[in-house]
């Protein structure tokens, strides 16, 4: 079968009624219009860059602000105890008492130490009239100088005795060492206790307060006495005192692995308690004169002051991965000991969905 050209089929679409006429061009055209639709061929599309932000890698010099958490206490917290162990007669004092130097806060049951301090009065009387007695012999020859020595030293021995049961009795009652508040109360009348036990726990009230807040240690070796300290507590919201680090313990604690400093505060209207939440904040000198700082986002995958983060190309369109070691925080930076130099551009937003040498697209 011969081919049709489109002349020759529109004009036999002439010869046609109406109604098929158009039928007949329409089923021409269709065909045409297919191949034409065919022919044309879209350009292709360069595929786009992973949208990031970067930040240069920047130096830092100079001090830096540290932050802890602490508890407020006074600076000196004495616990009181009873140099003897016996049964409490009586404690005249709650926690949250003031109370004046030496008021009478609590006392043991007194029959047996009153008849240690008999015995030892006894013991001595005895022993001064043996020595009387030996002296007398000694100084008529019927005795050697031994036994008026052996008297002597009976006697110092009782006198020593007495001395000490009094001292016992003396101790066997608390006193207030000096003005302050009891912070604590450890034990209740007619409690039996040991000698040295803890009864009573004393706040000076002459030695005011100090903010103690434990440090990890890269952050303890940077305080240095007499430095300034800003302490903000939650009991007080918008208040702030300004103190100074008084002292830097010289071990760390065995159970937390921190070092504790304190703060002392100055005198001051506000109410403290002792145990009040304290956010201390100071300016300490840095670990190095001058260290490398990268925002935290930027780090990846950090474990024991290893990361990575992403650096543009040389013509910034591809990240490529680096390794880096860490240092210590600073707000929202982060120290970099080694893998970075100075004026690299890093990856700040978007680097946990690079993989090492993905095209980038920067964004404001």
């Amino acid at each position: 079968m011969s081919r049709l050209s489109l002349s020759s089929c529109l004009s036999m679409s002439s010869r046609l009624p109406i109604s098929l006429r158009g039928l007949s061009v329409l089923l021409v055209l269709l065909p045409a219009t297919f191949w034409l639709t065919g022919c044309k061929e879209e350009a292709p599309t360069a595929p786009e860059g992973q949208p990031v932000r970067v930040v240069s890698v920047g130096s830092f010099a100079g001090k830096d602000a540290l932050t802890a958490t602490g508890l407020i206490r006074a600076r000196d917290e004495l616990p009181l105890a009873f140099k003897t162990g016996g049964i409490i007669r009586e404690l005249r004092t709650d926690a949250s008492r003031n109370v004046r130097a030496g008021e009478v806060l609590a006392a043991l049951e007194m029959p047996e130490l009153d008849a240690q301090v008999t015995q030892a009065e006894e013991s001595l009387a005895k022993a001064e009239r043996d020595l009387a007695r030996a002296v007398s012999l000694r100084e008529r020859g019927l005795i050697a100088l031994q036994a008026e020595q052996d008297a002597l030293t009976q006697r110092d021995v009782a006198a020593a005795g007495l001395k000490a049961a009094r001292f016992n009795r003396e101790h066997a009652v608390i006193t207030a060492p000096s003005d302050g508040v009891v912070l604590q109360k450890l034990a209740e009348a007619r409690e039996t206790v040991a000698p040295g036990q803890p009864v009573l726990v004393l706040g000076r009230a002459d030695r005011g307060w100090i903010l103690r807040a434990g440090l990890p240690d890269r952050d303890a070796v940077r305080m240095r006495i007499g430095d300034a300290a800003t302490v903000a507590l939650d009991a007080w919201p918008g208040r702030t005192l300004q103190g100074r680090i008084s002292r830097v313990a010289a071990a760390s604690d065995a159970r937390t692995g921190t070092v504790d400093i304190d703060v002392a505060l100055p005198a001051t209207e506000l109410r403290l308690v002792s145990g009040l939440v304290g956010r201390l904040s100071v300016q300490a000198a840095p670990t190095t004169a001058s260290a490398l700082t990268v925002p935290l986002g930027a780090l990846l995958e950090g474990n024991a002051g290893e990361a990575h983060v992403f650096v543009l190309s040389a013509d910034g369109k591809n990240a490529q991965r680096r390794n880096v070691k860490t240092g210590a925080l600073r707000d929202d930076q982060i120290e970099i000991a080694s893998g970075l130099e100075p004026g690299l551009r890093v990856v700040s937003e978007g680097a946990a969905w690079l993989n090492d040498g993905d095209a980038i697209r920067l964004v404001p």
